[in-house]
């Protein structure tokens, strides 16, 4: 009987290769300066995890002019992609990844395709691809999402268009050109600074 090796549980105050590398691309600082800023993160939140009350209270301190709590919340939705009610430092990339609009369009898509692949097996399946479109939505403020903007059906229908390969998932190239072709998703994705 073969023996399976423990996982190695990742602790969310960790800081991987991976979100290191993405931080990188997105922003770039160099390795020692985006592990300054991860220390810095942990020093104000110890727990590595940021609440909505203190999100809100702190977006407020950096964007008096912008005092709509419910963008606030909206925001704060949009960045817990895991809906735990916490932002860790792993969705704080999705803030940076976003919100940096100083690399191409292509750069900005590489780095969102890596945030969403979950799998880390370098495909985009119908689920994160449902996920992702969910996530736009938040951003857009869409809240209808029956029929034809059923975030499912609409990873169906992308994958359907996109998949050259055919295995009903997507690739990077396929993803980045994919959205690099449609100009609707590219401005919900990666809009021009």
């Amino acid at each position: 009987m073969e023996q399976k090796r423990p996982r190695k549980e990742r602790k969310s105050t960790d800081l991987t290769q991976k979100e290191l590398a993405l931080l990188r691309s997105s922003t770039n600082l160099t390795d020692k300066e985006i592990k300054l800023w991860h220390s810095e993160f942990l020093r104000k939140y110890p727990g590595g995890k940021l609440d909505k009350e203190t999100f809100v209270s702190t977006y407020k301190e950096l964007y008096p002019e912008n005092n709509s709590v419910l963008s606030c919340n909206t925001l704060f939705d949009v960045i817990d992609t895991n809906k735990d009610n916490s932002i860790d430092f792993n969705e704080f990339l999705f803030l940076a990844a976003i919100g940096n609009r100083t690399g191409s369009l292509e750069e900005r898509l590489d780095i969102i395709f890596d945030l969403w692949d979950v799998s880390n097996d370098g495909l985009l399946d119908q689920n994160e691809l449902a996920h992702l479109i969910s996530a736009m939505y938040d951003r857009a403020g869409v809240n209808d999402r029956q029929g034809n903007q059923d975030p499912h059906k609409r990873a169906k229908e992308i994958i359907i268009k996109l998949d050259i390969t055919g295995d009903k998932k997507l690739n990077r190239d396929e993803f980045i050109n994919g959205c690099k072709g449609d100009e609707v998703i590219q401005k919900l994705l990666a809009p021009e600074p």
